[in-house]
């Protein structure tokens, strides 16, 4: 198939693949599930914990929910009593199949242990159906409605605890989708408008990526409806940035070389294929880094880690094919005039004037050491700062201040105590018979263990068989921060020989909550984020040395690559601490940046050293590099600006979390882009001459 014929063949298979995925696939977002055991694997302490006081201490499955009254300026008894009245009867409610309350005379006789010193808070648990999703948002949002409108005025009432929780995370992501589409393809067509001044060539990457996301999208959601894996919300939220931002970089690579192209070939097809010959090695490349990259998640035990493995790895095995198909017919089927006058005339001459680029080449090339010195200083310093580096696994603080499920943990944690809202479980196993009088010794033998505030029994205390003794735990500290998941490793350590001085020869202690999953989830991360960062650096060093054919190129390439996000890292902790005021980031963000940073951030060296080898053909070493730089130095860096700010259009998500990721990602590019790649790399090369391996 010859000249143009073939592009438009390309093009036709592309919608025809889209229009069927469309009409027979189900989408991604169609299966979201929550993780199972917290996203733990099963043989953890605190998964194993709660199975076994299942085990003596049967409970109703379900999903439980707070539900938080307050009235600032002190509730009423008729205002206690109607609430109760009200959360009592969603039992009997027709409409509420399958919810667990307790009855209002019940929740009355215990009302110290629900009402707050002060008198301003009165909370009561219920128990929701196991359902998931948007079908539990439905429940909850109607009972919402009739707790409010029955529950009498000058009551503030919010639902939270993990039904709350869940819902709002769901309302959350559904009320963003559209947001974050449409910002990100604003950004996308404004920079390009800005940037190149020619309203197809910006149209052309936005129509390409919009293919490409529905052959994504719905290739994903085939995979999620047979079982292989689950998608989450934050996997296809930043999966759609990535996808738009890497399908814009390709695009860029494919004009600036069909571009160039034209010049020397008259037929537009012809130059389209000289184009392809030369931009083949560096997308085969960095579509192959970013696929290695995520494929390393599945080295994690975290689940939540492992689920994104598998969505981005089909999002960049279809970018990579669509960077060297889609993308060139749709500029190929555009032409030469639909670019004039961004696309010179066949046999144009070449303009004598220097470019920004030349002369950064120019200056570059010339003094090496100049800026290999400040450079290195400069990314050395930003890096010392990770030493402040502080894990946050609290992650309701993403959520917006106005959710309800947010504003109620934070009521109830001033009224009752951080500690109070989410007590752990302490359950002691013996072979012989456990007394009450036993449970209550081990109950204050608990209490005196640092870190803990109180110890008490909420229920029965010893099991029926008389095997096993239950008591509930507070911390000192909010059940998510740090000193709290000190304090129940801190149990746990001494829980044989605190069962043995009340009398009790245990067989087992266990501990189960909210700070015991998270002690076990803080493990399991350091070791997840190490294997992690390590097989991504090995897999891209081995994946550089293939491009390079060398074994000193890819060190010098990774270790820069390293150091950029060391120098991220840092300079972000300190960036969030100055404006947003925060001190500690979100333990799952400093794994997700590296990966992508990294996956990402090696696509611009390829483009660059695979053009300076081009040009080494031809030339020295140093006027490699400068040409090298100079042909490259436009469309990669208009390439990492769009791609920074695609990523922080993040930043309109209402979600804390992918906000500091977002603004994180940003800056590593743009550290990348301008510092690392046009400045430090070419700097190493020219220093080392024969020795860089290129």
């Amino acid at each position: 198939m010859k000249g143009k014929r073939k592009y438009w063949a390309t093009l036709l298979i592309w919608i025809i693949a889209a229009s069927v995925l469309s009409v027979a696939a189900p989408g991604a977002r169609d299966f979201f599930e929550p993780n199972k055991n917290s996203g733990l694997p099963a043989d953890e302490p605190s998964i194993v914990a709660s199975e076994r006081i299942d085990d003596f201490f049967p409970a109703e499955e379900g999903v439980p929910a707070i539900v938080v009254a307050e009235n600032e300026d002190g509730l009423t008894e008729e205002q206690i009593a109607g609430f109760a009245e009200v959360i009592g009867g969603l039992s009997e409610n027709e409409s509420y199949e399958d919810v667990t309350a307790i009855p209002a005379q019940a929740l009355l006789g215990t009302r110290d242990t629900f009402l707050s010193e002060d008198v301003t808070v009165f909370f009561a648990p219920v128990t929701l159906p196991g359902l998931e999703g948007n079908d539990l948002k439905a429940l909850l949002d109607d009972m919402k409605e009739t707790v409010a409108s029955e529950a009498g005025e000058g009551l503030e009432i919010y639902w939270t605890g993990p039904a709350g929780i869940s819902a709002d995370a769901v309302e959350l992501f559904s009320r963003a989708d559209v947001v974050l589409i449409l910002s990100t393809v604003a950004i996308i067509l404004v920079l390009l408008l800005i940037i190149y001044r020619s309203p197809l060539l910006a149209l052309i990457p936005l129509v390409g990526a919009s293919i490409v996301y529905v052959v994504v999208d719905k290739v994903v959601g085939l995979g999620a409806s047979a079982g292989w894996y689950v998608t989450e919300n934050q996997s296809i939220s930043i999966m759609l940035v990535l996808l738009f931002a890497v399908v814009t970089d390709y695009s860029l690579l494919v004009f600036s070389r069909f571009r160039e192209e034209l010049k020397t070939h008259e037929d537009t097809a012809g130059a389209m294929d000289a184009a392809v010959r030369g931009i083949r090695e560096p997308i085969f490349f960095s579509g192959s880094t970013i696929f290695l990259g995520v494929l390393t998640l599945f080295f994690a035990l975290y689940e939540s880690y492992r689920n994104f493995a598998p969505v981005f790895a089909i999002a960049a095995a279809i970018i990579l094919i669509a960077g060297l198909t889609l993308l060139p017919a749709l500029f190929a089927i555009a032409g030469r005039k639909a670019f004039w006058p961004r696309i010179p005339a066949y046999g144009e001459e070449k303009s004598d004037k220097k470019t920004i680029w030349s002369r950064i080449a120019d200056k570059v090339t010339a003094r090496p050491v100049a800026f290999l010195v400040p450079v290195l200083a400069l990314l050395v310093i930003a890096s010392i700062n990770t030493v402040n580096y502080k894990e946050s696994f609290d992650l309701i603080k993403s959520f917006p201040d106005d959710l309800s499920s947010r504003q109620g943990f934070e009521v109830l944690g001033g009224a009752f105590g951080e500690g109070e809202l989410a007590p752990g479980t302490v359950l002691v196993v013996s072979d012989d018979a456990i007394t009450p009088d036993q449970a209550a010794d081990l109950a204050s033998r608990i209490e005196e263990v640092p870190g803990v505030a109180g110890a008490s029994f909420q229920g029965m205390p010893v099991s029926e068989d008389g095997k096993a003794a239950r008591v509930t735990v507070t911390f000192d500290a909010n059940p998510y921060a740090g000193e709290a998941l000190d304090a129940a490793n801190r149990l746990r350590d001494r829980g044989a020989s605190i069962a043995q001085v009340a009398g009790i020869e245990a067989s087992e202690f266990h501990l189960a909550g909210q700070s015991a999953v998270n002690a076990d989830l803080r493990d399991i991360n350091d070791r997840d984020t190490l294997l992690v960062m390590i097989a991504v650096a090995v897999l891209i060093t081995l994946m550089l040395a293939v491009q390079t054919r060398s074994l000193i190129a890819p060190l010098y390439l990774i270790g820069t690559l390293l150091l950029s996000f060391a120098a991220t890292l840092g300079l972000s902790i300190f960036l969030f601490d100055v404006f947003f005021g925060t001190d500690e980031i979100s333990y799952r963000i400093p794994l997700y940046t590296f990966v992508f940073l990294i996956a990402l951030g090696v696509d611009y060296s390829i483009m660059l050293i695979a053009r300076i080898r081009e040009e080494r053909k031809h030339h020295e070493l140093k006027e490699a590099v400068k040409l090298g730089l100079e042909k490259t130095g436009g469309v990669i860096s208009s390439a990492g600006l769009i791609l920074a700010a695609t990523f922080l259009v993040l930043g309109t998500m209402p979600v804390y979390e992918l906000k500091l990721f977002g603004i994180m990602m940003a800056l590593g590019i743009m550290i990348d882009t301008f510092i690392v790649r046009p400045l430090l790399i070419p700097a190493i090369i020219l220093l080392l001459g024969k020795r860089s391996g290129i």
